[in-house]
């Protein structure tokens, strides 16, 4: 665990100031008992009559929406207004002015809808008729009704309240997480206990042909958003579009630091060989938000009932306590994938403070088919509460015990190994500073290679076979060649998973998951042809050196937003092709052609994104119809044009400087808290002493591709 730094969580040099609201703080309480103002939000009442509006119009932001005529009702919460429903005949205007999203969103309609924007000088407008909206006001005064002299709108209300309520009921990949938009009662109980009168507007619009959710959001997340109301398709997963998602108050080369950082989690889980588990959990926590009293944390506390491929149903987990270090049981709220936790006081800034939490029910993501079962507790699916990105940056001690015959695994250094009458028992743990910690057990069978004083295991389904132990050969000279790049390997253990699938990979701290072409490429034709011809220069290799090269780009140097995930994503795909440069049999022109491939993806999508907004996993800001060439695009923009560039600047810089780039970048941010994209210019004129501020724009922030100059 590194010291506290309170200059690099400053450095956006955002000076806020903070009003904490008058009256006296809540104490603990006694039980789980959720948010006061969270659940007033779940129960709201409209009011008895309604009244007639004519040319109504609500301005905020870049969004205006006018009712020419009508009826609406105050919603009530407590007993006091806190925001409008109305319908009749009315329209929007929303004002699109971020050029680095512009793009996207042209995309996205184009894609998705029936809608055409606009150009109005160097912006975009978009709009269309609606019919009913649902408008709440915090920092800013609720619109006067006069003369409620009409009809109650409930039944309206309910209709359309209803519609919108499947935003807070997707499972896990849904545009309220990407844009870290909280349920509205979460936000509102947000903003008034953590004592700030930064404003927060929230529209809920039927459209003609869409419906639309707006967010004017300076309280928390600092972003105005606008994305299409989420439908809630496969068992539960939420496939939303977003259109505009800009920063309020900041700059992306000077991000607002997180509330707070997970410094350290003590886990102990209980696990069947099913989906329900017990989790007992005490998070380390340190205060950078001055005036924080609420704490937001991601948790997603759904899961479909039976794999990631032919989901089922939808089963849940249920969070049973949250307690202080002392004991006492503190406030909580839980639903669209947000837990929201009450202290019941003001935390210092710099504070450290330990939560204990405790979790049952279906916690495991299960994968069973007719040849193998297992579970896995996946990365990024936010299955133990956590902060945004840029606050994860925490060591770990877990203890497992998972149900025989299943063994455990854990993205972390073996402590021990033991058994009990009905369990396999795992202690492990972590002592620098990661993110996206993982769990997994199955009826697997270990083999592994020492080498270097390092050990690369791997955990096989399908039986230990002369493939298996290539794995391990190969494994180790990609961490020797890695070593040399880049500088000591981050993990002395490294856990080789297999998944029953093709084509995929994904690297926690300290373990890789592989599907089975990486372990036996030879079993079947089907993986034969997807381990030798599924990319250029040979699928396996590269999916193995790609996912290696993460323990460096993802877990030293750890990311601070989606918006950066280039940093991990394509700094490990470059970099794992500079280890085919150097494989026998591979070389140079394998290298070159890796490149020229990455160009020509890169160039068929570029139009259509930014790399800041072209996130590949779900959910993403580059949203495919179903299109085949089209789905690939945020792939191809995160993955294949980030790789381009840093191709092109290896070209440009050449060998000597773009090696000192690369070696700087991972000293400068060893174990360090996250990394943001003004890093990287920051990281090339240190290696150069030359300006890359009008490169990034150009490539980065904008949609144009440089020129590739062979070698």
């Amino acid at each position: 665990m590194y010291p506290f730094n309170p200059a690099r969580f400053c450095r956006s040099g955002l000076l806020l100031a903070f009003t904490v609201l008058p009256g006296k703080a809540l104490e603990p309480s006694t039980g789980p008992f959720p948010l006061a103002e969270a659940v007033a939000f779940q129960n709201v009442v409209l009011s008895d009559k309604a009244a007639v509006v004519k040319d109504w119009t609500v301005t905020f932001g870049a969004m205006s929406t006018r009712f020419s005529e009508g009826t609406a009702s105050y919603l009530l919460v407590n007993g006091k207004p806190a925001g409008v429903f109305v319908k009749g005949s009315g329209s929007f205007r929303f004002l699109a002015n971020d050029p680095v999203m512009m793009p996207t969103l042209l995309f996205n309609l184009e894609q998705n809808t029936a809608l055409v924007a606009k150009p109005e000088g160097s912006n975009l407008v978009l709009g269309e008729p609606i019919s009913q909206a649902i408008f709440w006001f915090a920092g800013k005064p609720v619109p006067q009704l006069e003369e409620m002299t009409q009809p109650s709108l409930a039944k309206d209300y309910k209709v359309t309240s209803d519609l919108f309520a499947q935003r807070d009921q997707a499972v896990w990949a849904s545009a309220p997480r990407l844009l870290n938009r909280p349920p509205t009662g979460h936000l509102m109980a947000y903003r008034a206990l953590n004592g700030t009168d930064a404003p927060v507007v929230s529209a809920e619009l039927v459209g003609a042909t869409e419906n639309w959710v707006y967010t004017y959001d300076a309280a928390f997340a600092g972003t105005e958003s606008l994305f299409l109301q989420p439908s809630v398709v496969d068992s539960g997963i939420s496939r939303t579009v977003v259109l505009a998602a800009t920063p309020i108050g900041w700059v992306p080369s000077a991000p607002p630091d997180p509330d707070y950082r997970l410094a350290h989690i003590d886990l102990d889980l209980v696990a069947s060989k099913g989906m329900q588990g017990q989790l007992k959990l005490v998070e380390t926590i340190q205060v950078i938000r001055p005036t924080l009293r609420c704490l937001q944390f991601h948790f997603s506390h759904l899961r479909n009932g039976k794999a990631s491929f032919g989901r089922e149903a939808v089963v849940e987990a249920f969070v049973r306590h949250v307690r202080t270090e002392s004991g006492a049981d503190l406030r909580f709220d839980l639903r669209g994938g947000f837990l929201e936790v009450d202290l019941g006081r003001t935390a210092k800034n710099g504070e450290t403070l330990k939560l204990s939490f405790e979790i049952d029910g279906a916690l495991l993501d299960n994968e069973s088919d007719s040849e193998f079962s297992y579970w896995r507790l996946t990365p990024g699916r936010h299955w133990f509460p956590e902060p945004v990105l840029a606050g994860q940056s925490y060591t770990v001690k877990a203890k497992v015990a998972v149900e025989k015959p299943f063994v455990p695994i854990a993205s972390a250094k073996t402590i021990s190994r033991s058994s009990s009458t009905t369990h396999n028992l795992l202690e492990a743990g972590l002592d620098k500073p990661t993110l996206w910690f993982s769990v997994a057990a199955g009826d697997y069978k270990p083999v592994e290679l020492v080498r270097n004083n390092r050990t690369v295991r791997a955990w096989c389904y399908s039986g230990v076979s002369l493939s298996s132990e290539a794995l391990l050969k190969t494994t180790h000279g990609i961490l020797d060649f890695y070593d040399h790049l880049l500088g000591g390997v981050p993990f002395d253990e490294i856990n080789l998973v297999e998944v029953p699938y093709l084509g995929f990979g994904q690297a926690p701290a300290g373990m890789i998951w592989l599907t089975k072409e990486a372990f036996n490429p030879m079993q079947d034709l089907e993986t034969r042809i997807v381990a030798g011809y599924g990319a250029v220069g040979g699928w396996a290799n590269r999916l193995l050196a790609h996912e290696l090269a993460h323990q460096y780009w993802c877990h030293r140097v750890k990311i601070w937003s989606q918006a950066d995930n280039w940093i991990s994503e394509a700094f490990a795909e470059y970099t794992s092709s500079l280890a085919i440069r150097a494989m026998k049999k591979k070389g140079p022109p394998v290298f070159e052609n890796i490149i020229r491939d990455w160009g020509i993806r890169a160039t068929q999508a570029a139009p259509h994104g930014t790399i800041p907004t072209a996130q590949y996993m779900q959910p993403n800001q580059l949203n495919h119809s179903s299109d085949p060439q089209s789905r690939q695009y945020p792939r191809a923009i995160l993955y294949y044009k980030g790789a381009y560039l840093l191709a092109c600047l290896h070209r440009d810089m050449g060998e000597e400087a773009f090696l000192r780039f690369l070696r700087g970048y991972q000293q400068s941010f060893k174990w360090y808290p996250p990394s943001f994209t003004q890093d990287v210019p920051d990281q090339l004129k240190a290696a150069t002493e030359r300006d890359y501020d009008q490169w990034m724009k150009n490539y980065f922030w904008g949609t144009g591709m440089p020129q590739w100059k062979p070698w």
